[in-house]
């Protein structure tokens, strides 16, 4: 039996893994608060206990230790196992593996020595880790059932398959750049290892059979939640719990039917493909997903204008209409603005009916660099919430709308008379003089100067906002900066500037 790493066994493992290279103890050591005698012997011992897995601290004078492996088996399970990554659920990520595994065992159980094993640690530290995913687990109403043949988690299957989701969902958000399109290898890869890669890759066909059959692209993070759901669905459907559901299906809250028979069909190819038979109340679940989600290019428009009811209308005029108030801006006459948003709120009121959320990876930017905007929003939705008696709307669903306005905001600004400050590059200014015009093409840019000259260029003439690369002394006009390629980051600064000081 592999002998457990230390707490601080495991600290140098995470600290060489996240490196490709060598590390010197000495920057090992300031990092960990390890000294240098006691690094050595820890190494020493770290590569007795993990030489049976193919894992080697190795050393070079000079340059310091790096880890080397036996083959790519064990390259992907070391890199597994001792990632340093933090997720909100707990400050290791080994708490989220523990979790999976238990709950794709459910309702078998795993040891307590088993799992010590799989992940080099005490049974002491797995039995606090328990303790703490326990905890974790009351919020799907499960709870950790303790016996003499194992850990196992108990709870109804509906229940399993929401925290199998929220999990996946956590390991995709942590290990994907959000920004990129759908899922990436990597993810692929790492869903492949827990799940199969036949499930995977069928979870992947029928998603475009999805799309093919409703005519248009479901974007993201649309496309990774009903993805996580179906690949969820596949494996639950031949666990050894799973058991037909009586439920029956309200038809006539089925306000899509062609989104209907698409489920249904979904339904039909698992079904024939796991030999399995599937109740009606898993075709409503998918069709829960198809009508909560995004859509994006082919029909998608006209799909929506036939479906959309006096009742999102009437919610997006009242957002549209009370944040312009709020930001004073004159955005209540943008048709687009009105069509994009009863677009983007009937699938937001269908999540909030089927308790379905998303993630938005722009969260954190939007509320940084649209601050007032958000904020306007979001006293709004809060509003809307109560008068319409909704569940209350997440910060990423805020966020979403928000882009939406900030568009029209962008559209509605008058022409501005503008100062440019640079430093004395001419080639600088002349790409900034450009790039602003093609953001703002109907704004005037009175001046380039250097910053020496801002007062005497304000006295010569009028000017509504001053942009600037450099700091500045303060002044009575408002001041944005900027970086000299003007970034869609840039942008939203300006407006957000505009829309202060329209409200102040």
């Amino acid at each position: 039996m592999m002998k457990a790493l230390t707490e601080r066994q495991l600290t140098i493992m995470r600290q060489l893994i996240s490196h490709n290279s060598y590390v010197s103890l000495r920057a090992i050591s300031e990092k960990t608060a390890i000294t240098p005698r006691t690094l050595r012997r820890d190494i020493a011992d770290i590569n007795e206990k993990l030489a049976d897995q193919g894992i080697t601290l190795s050393g070079k004078s000079g340059r310091g230790i790096t880890i080397k492996f036996a083959d790519a088996t064990s390259e992907i399970a070391a890199r597994r196992i001792f990632s340093a990554e933090v997720d909100d659920f707990s400050s290791n990520v080994r708490m989220l593996k523990i979790a999976s595994d238990l709950l794709m065992l459910s309702p078998r159980s795993s040891s307590i020595s088993e799992l010590a094993d799989k992940y080099f640690i005490s049974r002491a530290s797995i039995v606090n880790d328990l303790k703490t995913l326990d905890t974790w687990l009351h919020q799907f109403n499960l709870t950790l059932l303790k016996s003499r043949t194992g850990t196992s988690i108990k709870g109804s299957d509906q229940n399993i398959r929401l925290a199998m989701k929220a999990l996946v969902l956590k390991s995709i958000y942590n290990r994907q750049d959000m920004m990129e399109s759908r899922l990436d290898e990597s993810t692929l890869q790492e869903l492949s290892e827990k799940f199969g890669q036949q499930a995977v890759h069928f979870t992947l066909q029928l998603i475009n059979f999805i799309e093919q059959q409703l005519h248009y692209t479901i974007s993201d993070p649309y496309y990774i939640n009903l993805f996580t759901h179906v690949l969820v669905l596949i494996h639950r459907s031949h666990s050894p719990m799973h058991s037909p559901d009586a439920r029956a299906v309200v038809m006539n809250r089925v306000s899509d039917p062609h989104a209907w028979q698409v489920s249904l069909a979904v339904i039909e190819r698992i079904e024939t493909a796991y030999n399995t038979l599937l109740v009606a109340e898993e075709a409503h679940s998918i069709y829960q997903y198809l009508v909560s989600s995004g859509k994006a290019g082919g029909d998608a428009d006209r799909h929506d204008d036939a479906l959309i009811s006096e009742r999102e209308t009437r919610f997006a005029a009242a957002l549209i209409d009370r944040v312009a108030q709020r930001i004073n801006i004159a955005i209540t006459t943008d048709p687009k603005l009105q069509a994009s948003l009863t677009s983007h709120i009937k699938p937001m009121l269908n999540r909030l009916r089927y308790h379905i959320r998303i993630k938005n990876p722009l969260l954190h930017d939007i509320q940084t660099e649209l601050g007032t905007v958000f904020a306007a929003v979001k006293a709004v939705i809060r509003e809307l919430t109560q008068e319409y008696q909704l569940d209350e709307i997440s910060d990423d669903e805020v966020a979403y709308l928000t882009v939406h306005i900030q568009a029209a905001i962008e559209n509605s600004i008058k022409v501005k008379r503008v100062l440019l400050v640079c430093s004395s590059g001419l080639g600088t200014s002349q790409l900034l003089y450009g790039r602003i015009l093609r953001a703002f093409p109907d704004w005037q840019i009175i001046d380039i100067v250097p910053g020496k000259n801002i007062a005497d260029s304000l006295k010569r003439q009028a000017c509504d906002v001053v942009i600037s690369t450099i700091r500045l002394e303060p002044l009575e006009k408002p001041v944005v900066y900027v970086s000299a390629l003007f970034s869609a980051k840039d942008i939203a600064r300006v407006t957000e500037c505009l829309v202060s000081n329209s409200i102040n």
